[in-house]
């Protein structure tokens, strides 16, 4: 329980606080968090042998849950979440609440129809966060660039229709609170590391390194609607040796068109970028840590190849009586 006591900064539920009331039943908190398109999620369990939450503390699906961990003096906001999952295990009596983010667990999920023509992928992105109430962030002066002559939402929840036009130029998308985030993932890993982890400061680590569906280069073709040409475009990744010193030689060849000079450039390297991001890719466990968190970059320091600067893609956060704090968090390797 000290370890519960200790690392739990604050519980609400409907806006009321009961971290004094809930606490001392607490025996287990996990919060994961997701860089893209899937919702963040906590998971709370508590003894109750006393009948507290099989009766007068019973939540409503629907009601919203609010979390922070760790110290008054180094929080970790996990956020608004709506409960949409209430268990019970009996013998010894124990009651489990899990809650999905509330932004998306509202009208995100539900299927649409539409058709959006000349818009700029700004424009469309801008729809939804209106549409939704949120509001649109990321390097978002990029997307302006972007113009689309047509593209369709057939039958698709505006989340997956949202998650699947950024994933084809390489951008990052997500909902985080009340912000619908479009990032250029090259944007997010030029930011700096904001934490170094040792080798004897992990106590558990997997890596892989592959090179299989790895590429050196991308080629998308655009074609001019009024004349009928068709053009190639090939792109090769950024940095000083092109990125070729841990990539192929091979050449990817998307199979997508472009209706425009633009849009083609950025469909091959947003193709070029999905396909090489998880070249090299891992996870870690290390002890509590409210910074290690999705979307940061971190370094990794004494482990040979696998030193250097990576990428957190999510973390998991899990406090428990028997373990106390500890983060898992799923990482790949920035490539130079």
């Amino acid at each position: 329980m000290e370890a519960l006591k200790k690392n739990i900064a604050q519980i609400t539920i409907n806006g009321k606080n009961v971290t004094e009331d809930v606490t001392p039943y607490l025996s287990r908190l996990g919060y994961t968090d997701k860089e893209e398109a899937e919702s963040d999620d906590v998971t709370l369990t508590f003894e109750d042998t006393a009948g507290h939450w099989q009766n007068d503390w019973y939540p409503q699906q629907g009601d919203t849950l609010a979390v922070t961990i760790g110290t008054p003096g180094a929080p970790l906001d996990c956020g608004i979440f709506e409960i949409d999952e209430i268990e019970l295990e009996i013998a010894p009596d124990t009651v489990t609440i899990k809650g999905i983010g509330a932004a998306i667990s509202k009208a995100l999920r539900t299927r649409n129809s539409k058709a959006f023509e000349k818009q700029s992928l700004k424009q469309i992105a801008q729809y939804f966060a209106t549409k939704h109430g949120l509001k649109l962030t990321g390097n978002v002066g990029e997307l302006q660039k972007i113009q689309i002559e047509r593209k369709t939402q057939d039958r698709q929840t505006d989340l997956s229709f949202l998650a699947g036009l950024a994933k084809e130029y390489g951008i990052l998308f997500s909902v985080r609170g009340d912000q619908l985030v479009f990032m250029d993932i090259d944007e997010l890993e030029k930011k700096p590391a904001i934490l170094t982890f040792h080798k004897n400061e992990i106590s558990k680590a997997r890596f892989t390194d592959k090179t299989s569906q790895v590429y050196g280069a991308a080629v998308v073709s655009s074609r001019n609607m009024k004349s009928n040409k068709v053009r190639r475009w090939k792109i090769t990744p950024s940095g000083e040796d092109g990125g070729k010193g841990t990539l192929t030689n091979d050449t990817w060849q998307g199979n997508v068109t472009a209706e425009n000079d633009t849009q083609a450039q950025a469909k091959a390297k947003g193709g070029l970028k999905n396909k090489n991001k998880d070249k090299i890719t891992g996870t870690i466990t290390v002890e509590g840590n409210v910074k290690l968190v999705a979307g940061v970059n971190i370094e990794l320091a004494d482990i040979g190849q696998f030193s250097g600067k990576w990428h957190v893609v999510s973390s998991s956060h899990n406090i428990d009586n028997s373990g106390g704090y500890v983060t898992d968090a799923s990482i790949r390797k920035i490539l130079k």
